[in-house]
């Protein structure tokens, strides 16, 4: 242990010990770990979304051939008897397309 003596004008001298100092740059286990944890999750929500992106295009390519707006009100209808996470994903294609085919017909007017 070293001494060390400060003092400054506006204080009285004071002696102190200095304990020893390490500079070592290694990180400690728990920060890797929430490193990793982290980029992990991030690599998790990152194929999650590819995945529900996958399976909403899926979705879209199945409905394609339902262009009329006739068409996709019915499939509308059917859609909201039904619950669940494919009955929400459909009506949400739906919607997107309904959308479309108003926005199309309103510039051909």
């Amino acid at each position: 242990m070293d001494s060390i003596a400060s003092s400054h004008w506006t204080y009285e001298s004071s002696r102190g010990t200095i304990e020893a100092m390490s500079t070592s740059t290694t990180t400690t286990p728990t920060t890797t770990t929430e490193r990793s944890g982290f980029w992990a999750s991030v690599r998790d929500d990152l194929r999650e979304r590819r995945e529900a992106r996958a399976i909403r295009a899926q979705m879209f390519r199945e409905l394609e051939g339902y262009q009329s707006r006739g068409d996709i009100l019915d499939l509308l209808a059917a859609a909201d008897r039904h619950e669940g996470p494919e009955a929400e994903l459909m009506r949400g294609v739906l919607q997107s397309k309904l959308a479309d085919v108003n926005r199309s017909s309103r510039r051909a007017s």
